[in-house]
């Protein structure tokens, strides 16, 4: 499985792994584990059908957390 490429650098290279890792780790699991299974290279639709979720759920909640993210490394820095 190979990552799906949104064609723009992620938000997240400009931290270092173990400060990605740790926001990640804090999340709650309803948008954690799709997204890490979306780093792990899973496509949309796998994911939705191994979480039992609406595909436009799934989007919707790697979306969340990427701008999560983004959010509370700013404010970490």
């Amino acid at each position: 499985n190979m990552p799906q490429d949104s064609g723009f650098e992620s938000p997240e290279s400009n931290y270092s792994s173990d400060e990605i890792t740790r926001v990640i780790e804090s999340l709650e699991d309803e948008f954690r584990i799709p997204f890490q299974m979306h780093l792990q290279g899973y496509k949309y639709k796998e994911i939705a059908e191994k979480l039992e979720l609406k595909i436009g759920t799934v989007k919707s909640r790697i979306f969340f957390t990427r701008k999560k993210l983004m959010e509370i490394l700013t404010d970490y820095r």
